[in-house]
């Protein structure tokens, strides 16, 4: 495999853990790197893992960023993802950003999360890293959205856990719900400061 060259013109984000860059020879492709040097550097390995099982289960993913495989670069393994643009081109903004700023009406974002659960409950999708970040919220027209997942799938850690959300169905979907509702919270405590005149977060 060959390696390609990451340059600091192609970052775009950095998490708690990986680094997202710009794919070079590709502009609607993204590649995400560990950058830290903790036990978080089988995030990328695990990802790998919890994807491909997915696509070989013919997985709906019709909500999920598209995956491509792995890479190697100069600052390491990484994972190469669809970037997920609206309709009309522009870059999708994160389902925080448009809660924050109040582009979409309350009703309208609980019917949209509402579908996300649904989904994720249908096709058995354990969505462990619950941030309003890790989903944006893609318009499809002028009118209409959809909510995708970017980051956050299969689980945090290698180790039994992550086994039983591959091999046993009734685990995967006790986990799906107690994570569905640690998500709720965090949406709750979003709105309650909207709802408060609270104006200013630090990240979107």
């Amino acid at each position: 495999m060959n390696t390609l060259k990451l340059q600091e013109k192609d970052f775009i984000a950095k998490g708690g853990e990986r680094s997202c860059y710009l794919h070079p020879q590709d502009n609607t492709k993204l590649i995400k790197v560990v950058y830290t040097q903790t036990d978080s550097k089988e995030q990328n390995k695990l990802e790998h893992i919890y994807m491909n099982y997915l696509q070989k289960q013919n997985t709906d993913l019709s909500q999920v960023a598209k995956y491509y495989g792995e890479v190697n670069t100069n600052h390491g393994y990484g994972l190469v993802y669809e970037k997920i643009q609206d309709y009309d081109g522009q870059d999708t903004k994160s389902l925080r950003y448009y809660i924050w700023k109040q582009l979409i009406p309350r009703a309208i974002q609980i019917q949209l999360i509402h579908e996300l659960k649904r989904y994720l409950s249908k096709n058995s999708i354990l969505f462990v890293d619950t941030s309003l970040t890790n989903i944006f919220c893609k318009k499809i027209d002028a009118d209409n959205y959809k909510l995708i997942i970017i980051d956050g799938l299969g689980a945090k850690r290698m180790g039994i856990k992550f086994w039983l959300y591959l091999h046993c169905k009734i685990y995967t979907k006790y986990k799906i719900f107690r994570q569905w509702q640690k998500f709720m919270q965090m949406y709750k405590k979003d709105t309650d400061k909207i709802d408060a005149g609270i104006t200013h977060i630090r990240r979107f």
